[in-house]
C-alpha cells in the first residue's frame, strides 16, 4: 500500500512537470494499478525495466494531461471499503463525468467504470479525475 501511494505521487509530479514518462517502483499491486489506468485510457503504456522499476508513459491531450488529479483514499493505517451501492451512489451524486474510483477486491483490481462486469465492492484505493 505504501509503495502504491509513493507511485501515485511520482505519477502526479510527472504530470505537473509534463514529463513524457516516469520511473516508479515495481510491485504486484502497482502492476494491477497500471493495468486499470491503461484500460481506462489515462496512460499510454508502461514497461517493466527490472525487478524493481517500471517506466510509465504518461498521456496528454492538446498539451494538457489526461489525469488532472490522483487522490489517495485508503492508506496503510486506514482502509476504506465501498459496497456496490456506495459506488453507484458516488457515481451518481459526487462523480464528475471524467473521474473514476480504483477498487481492490479479493479477485482483481478494477475501476468504478468496470463495475457492470464485476458487480462487487472492495477497498477504495484512489480517485482519478
Amino acid at each position: 500500500m505504501k509503495t502504491l501511494s509513493i507511485n501515485c505521487s511520482i505519477i502526479k509530479n510527472g504530470l505537473i512537470k509534463k514529463f513524457s514518462s516516469v520511473i516508479i517502483h515495481n510491485s504486484i499491486l502497482t502492476l494491477s494499478f497500471l493495468d486499470v489506468l491503461f484500460r481506462e485510457g489515462v496512460i499510454r503504456s508502461y514497461r517493466i525495466l527490472s525487478k524493481k522499476k517500471i517506466e510509465v508513459y504518461l498521456k496528454y491531450y492538446k498539451g494538457t494531461s489526461v489525469i488532472n488529479n490522483i487522490k489517495s483514499i485508503s492508506t496503510s493505517s486506514r482502509s476504506i471499503y465501498y459496497s456496490i451501492n456506495d459506488i453507484c451512489r458516488w457515481k451518481s451524486n459526487y462523480s464528475p463525468l471524467n473521474s473514476f474510483i480504483i477498487l481492490n477486491t479479493s479477485k482483481k483490481m478494477f475501476s468504478s467504470n468496470e463495475l457492470k462486469y464485476y458487480k462487487s465492492g472492495g477497498q477504495v484505493l484512489c480517485i482519478i479525475s
